[in-house]
């Protein structure tokens, strides 16, 4: 039976961050992990399918709940959570409220929780220090870069990544210049807002990365069904 908990940890600027934990069937003293970072306006869940399948070929999964997002919304006691609406007149308006939730949670700080998440994996979980892997999307993908400066991380894969400048251009540039693990970053050709762009830009400043362009102008998690082979190809 798979063995599944919620987990909670609190941040350096006081958030109440949740995760899921779930191990595989398969009975071993440590696994390895696979860590899930989700979009801009989404929550866990999204990884649900992708994470259930990842179990089957031997991993254990953390799906976060970022900081301002599904139950990681009390700070200090009090909620902080970001409010997203599905229905934006325009991309700009869309990027206006991305900004706007930024001030509200510092989207920046997301890189030092998913480091804290690691500590507490490794001191409390059943997991091997040595095989931790990292998967974001959007939002999740930017912010999950820092944290090869932080954690020792074996793989990590960003699927249609963000700006530079959401986690610090300059921390991002010092972390890829000294991760010498595979990174595969993801995007769609069309990405509406910039990935292709911002992949490139990530490849160009890491040592061991792959670039995977596919045709379109999807983004985030919607990419999965071109390019889910591909990444299960990379984790092997």
């Amino acid at each position: 039976m798979v063995y599944s908990k919620e987990i909670a940890i609190e941040s350096d600027d006081g958030f109440m961050l949740k995760g899921f934990l779930e191990y595989p069937d398969e009975k071993k003293d440590k696994y390895p992990v696979i860590i899930f970072a989700h979009q801009f306006g989404t929550t866990h869940m999204i990884w649900s399918e992708f994470a259930k399948e990842l179990r089957e070929k031997g991993f254990a999964t953390l799906l976060l709940d970022l900081r301002g997002h599904g139950l990681s919304i009390f700070q200090k006691g009090k909620e902080n959570k970001i409010v997203f609406n599905n229905r934006f007149s325009s991309l700009l308006d869309l990027v206006s409220f991305f900004k706007k939730s930024n001030k509200k949670v510092n989207f920046s700080k997301i890189p030092d929780d998913i480091a804290l998440w690691i500590d507490y994996l490794i001191e409390n979980e059943k997991i091997d220090p040595d095989r931790i892997i990292l998967i974001g999307a959007s939002l999740g993908a930017t912010s999950i870069i820092p944290v090869v400066s932080m954690q020792d991380i074996y793989k990590m894969v960003c699927i249609s990544p963000g700006s530079p400048e959401i986690v610090g251009e300059d921390r991002v540039k010092l972390s890829l210049s000294s991760y010498m693990n595979p990174v595969m970053y993801i995007s769609s050709l069309n990405d509406p807002l910039g990935s292709y762009k911002y992949s490139k830009y990530y490849m160009e400043n890491s040592n061991n990365g792959t670039l995977l362009i596919v045709s379109g102008k999807g983004h985030g998690v919607v990419l999965l069904k071109k390019v889910k082979g591909y990444i299960l190809q990379f984790l092997k």
